[in-house]
């Protein structure tokens, strides 16, 4: 049962593949990960509310492995990755694969994202790591040709318009078509 007094956009966000709306190719590819329960390692890129943190979530929420999530515009500096993630990555774990979602990694600083290509080698064989930006020019080079890159793209309007519509109707809101629309053309392409 979802909490019934969380914020919509936490409480309807997508959890399965069926649920999440836009990019059909990255779809298909994070269905066929989570068939072989591995990952490679992914870089998910592109405008705000396009779905990047929560396509790097429903990954985790639907492999069989261990996670740690980064928020890299709060952790960004050297210290995280010597600390945080290396002793996440070098530990031992029941699962068989460990991941690291560094969400919003464009904010990593320049030293981080440096010492981040030895750490993806070093634990290559049990750790992966999904990286979520806007700006995919503030990921160094070296560190992008070791990530499998997806640029996200902003679902239709018509397909946020029926999220939406589904949404109100869970949630026994009231409104008018023109409503919906009027919303979804001032805040589209963010679907939150």
């Amino acid at each position: 049962m979802r909490n019934k007094n969380s914020l919509w956009t936490e409480k309807y966000r997508p959890n399965t593949l069926d649920t999440y709306i836009g990019n059909p190719t990255v779809k298909d590819r994070v269905q066929q990960c989570i068939e072989e329960n591995d990952v490679p390692n992914f870089m998910f890129y592109g405008p705000a509310g396009t779905g990047k943190t929560t396509i790097a979530k429903l990954i985790v929420n639907n492999i069989d492995c261990d996670y740690i999530y980064i928020n890299a515009s709060d952790e960004r500096g050297i210290d995280t990755v010597r600390d945080k993630i290396t002793g996440f990555a070098s530990t031992m774990s029941f699962k068989p694969l460990k991941v690291v979602i560094l969400d919003e990694a464009d904010f990593l600083m320049g030293a981080a994202q440096a010492a981040l290509r030895n750490v993806i080698e070093t634990y290559s064989k049990n750790t992966r790591f999904i990286f979520t930006c806007n700006y995919i020019e503030r990921i160094i080079e070296p560190l992008q040709s070791r990530l499998e890159t997806y640029k996200l793209t902003p679902p239709t309007k018509k397909d946020v318009a029926l999220n939406v519509v589904n949404i109100l109707q869970q949630e026994n809101v009231g409104f008018e078509a023109t409503d919906v629309a009027s919303i979804v053309n001032i805040y589209h392409p963010d679907v939150r």
